[in-house]
């Protein structure tokens, strides 16, 4: 999916509700020509990839900045698929990999290639699932923290 000319609206979860503006010719509202733009909206999970597009009514241009910055704006139905995908995406944040430290703490690596160690805190946002396997192997070889509380995670 092309993403090119889409801004960033809000964020749900690891899905981003992004909207661009298609054209901004004058419309005709209540008999008076006034400047509106037209809207495209995208919710794409990060996760899976899936996506949802919608495109907008006309909105009056000088309104349109203000709604899209508006906090109650992603509970509106623009945001609805935006809101409900998280809980049905089958790549939701899940763990990958573990790896146990000297000190018996667990180094997680979850799918969106963050690696946290549960002992010291540590951790990394990786690029790639090889590199964040090779952050965590390696802080768990060298951290000696124990895990939080005393339990192996």
């Amino acid at each position: 999916m092309n993403t090119a000319g889409l801004a960033l609206i809000t964020t749900a979860g690891a899905v981003d509700l992004m909207a661009a503006v298609t054209d901004g010719s004058p419309g005709t509202v209540l008999g008076r020509t006034i400047p509106t733009v037209d809207v495209v909206f995208t919710a794409r999970c990060r996760d899976c990839g899936q996506a949802e597009c919608r495109d907008s009514a006309n909105f009056w241009r000088d309104s349109w900045e203000l709604v899209s910055a508006s906090p109650a704006f992603a509970s509106t139905g623009w945001g609805k698929w935006a809101r409900e995908h998280p809980e049905e995406c089958l790549e939701r944040l899940r763990t990958i990999a573990r790896y146990l430290t000297a000190g018996g703490a667990v180094v997680t690596v979850t799918n969106r290639h963050e690696s946290r160690c549960a002992g010291c805190g540590q951790g990394d946002d990786a690029d790639s699932e090889s590199s964040a396997r090779a952050w965590a192997q390696g802080h768990a070889e060298l951290c000696r923290a124990m895990p939080v509380g005393g339990e192996a995670g």
